[in-house]
């Protein structure tokens, strides 16, 4: 089976991050650009739009919803932090009746983030890792109807995927400005549907745009 374009550029960022840690800690780029990087732990609270739909799933459509959370960056080995998140994300697809799930994840991403060359005071970064996802609500799109009540659906709590995406931060002053995009692709089956001929298993995959404002505390 050929990988999915979100597995093919995981699997190239990560070597690709660890050589970087080895090699620009003793160049001089990263003495110059040190100072606008913003060394030291950093707490952005996030607000996005999703675009997500069920992979494995014929004839459906994709459903927007949202994203609002935090993140945390820990800088530990040169350009390499570790970037933990706590979201809450709306995730689902849409039908050709205009009909579909309405799913609501706590997400928890664990993100290996990459910090590029900066530019002035913009810095352009990217990032990638696994997430799990904790199921807190399902119901049918534009209804009140549980997931619970749907004879030929049956979902699944937990969500295991990763995550690959990239953005930038600006500093303004003592307030740290960011935006990005990303996406977030399931490896465990969130839901099967019995068609009646068969039973089609789906997994989340999931396009999201977000800003952010946060705070340094530490670092220069």
């Amino acid at each position: 089976m050929t990988p999915s374009p979100p597995l093919r550029f995981l699997s190239a960022l990560l070597p690709l991050a660890v050589l970087l840690s080895v090699v620009l800690p003793a160049s001089p780029l990263q003495a110059q650009d040190r100072p606008n990087r913003g060394q030291g732990t950093q707490i952005t609270a996030l607000a996005g739009a999703t675009f997500s739909t069920l992979r494995g799933v014929d004839g459906v459509d994709s459903r927007t919803g949202t994203l609002v959370g935090v993140s945390f960056l820990f800088p530990f080995m040169g350009p390499l932090s570790l970037q933990p998140e706590a979201l809450v994300v709306s995730r689902g697809a849409q039908s050709d009746l205009r009909e579909g799930l309405d799913l609501s994840y706590f997400e928890v991403p664990l993100l290996l983030r990459l910090s590029l060359t900066p530019r002035s005071n913009l810095t352009p970064h990217l990032y990638a890792g696994p997430y799990l996802g904790i199921q807190i609500d399902c119901s049918v799109d534009g209804s009140s109807v549980s997931c619970d009540d749907l004879p030929d659906v049956s979902t699944n709590t937990v969500d295991v995927g990763g995550v690959v995406g990239g953005g930038a931060n600006l500093l303004a002053g003592p307030v740290l400005l960011t935006g990005g995009l990303r996406y977030g692709f399931g490896v465990s089956t969130l839901a099967e549907f019995d068609t009646g001929t068969a039973r089609e298993a789906a997994k989340n995959g999931s396009w999201a745009i977000y800003v952010g404002a946060g705070i340094r505390l530490g670092g220069r």
